[in-house]
């Protein structure tokens, strides 16, 4: 067999591997992602049920960032005034 023959014989099995594996990788590490995602919203959930019960006050517009603001490490900001 000539050396052109050989490649083109394990060229689609070495090119599935190569997708089989790289597929893997990615969905491997899209893991760690989506579980940030879901604590992050289970933060954002919880801060804006904690809003709403503890600080009436607080127009309802200005809800979503300050539960953005906590869920992202961020302090609660003074008025200024």
């Amino acid at each position: 067999m000539k050396a052109r023959d050989m490649i083109n014989a394990h060229l689609f099995p070495v090119l599935g591997l190569i997708a089989t594996a790289s597929s893997v990788s990615i969905a491997l590490s899209l893991g760690p992602i989506a579980g940030e995602s879901s604590r992050w919203n289970k933060c954002y959930n919880a801060g804006m049920a904690w809003l709403k019960r503890n600080s009436p006050s607080i127009p309802e517009a200005e809800r979503p960032a300050l539960a953005t603001n906590f869920c992202n490490g961020g302090l609660p900001n003074k008025p200024r005034g």
